[in-house]
């Protein structure tokens, strides 16, 4: 077996649609989340005879962007840390990678993470790049899952070209 490494080819990459979609499905996936969560402290309080509801309804009312952006940053975090991918990215077949096509590891994601919130870091990809900040500080990638998997499966095919098989 050789020691070539896999390196991630730039034609992998998700297209700007997709990652639109994806986006898309993420916000409504967050606003899903925050009826969930609140419904989830009504129910809690009722059982318990907590008034948390009205902590909860301040919270919300107060600070409607506060919240949407801790629920959203949350989302992208625990998601993409522990999947690769949010809602928004399996429904539209992508997923988050490093250069070697490898899941990105904690630090990389939370550095993702915190980039998000750079001021128009949304309008990044405009750019000569035609990526987002948050992709490029933190040295990730958005590529098509199954053309990963396809390419990386011919990559590390080669190797075993010439070598007995073992039946």
């Amino acid at each position: 077996m050789s020691d070539r490494i896999y390196i991630l080819d730039k034609k992998l990459l998700a297209s700007d649609r997709k990652r639109f979609e994806s986006g898309i499905v993420d916000f409504i996936f967050v606003f899903i989340l925050i009826f969930v969560s609140g419904f989830i402290i009504v129910i809690t309080g009722n059982i318990f005879n907590w008034d948390i509801f009205s902590v909860w309804d301040r919270f919300i009312t107060d600070s409607t962007y506060l919240a949407f952006f801790t629920f959203l940053m949350l989302n992208y975090f625990f998601m993409e840390c522990f999947f690769g991918a949010t809602m928004g990215k399996f429904a539209a077949g992508i997923v988050v990678v490093t250069e070697n096509g490898t899941k990105p590891n904690f630090v990389k994601i939370l550095v993702r993470t915190l980039c998000r919130l750079i001021p128009f870091d949304i309008f990044s990809f405009l750019g000569k790049s035609g990526g987002f900040w948050h992709d490029s500080i933190s040295k990730t990638h958005v590529v098509v899952r199954r053309e990963l998997e396809k390419d990386m499966e011919i990559f590390y095919q080669i190797d075993l070209i010439g070598e007995k098989e073992v039946v």
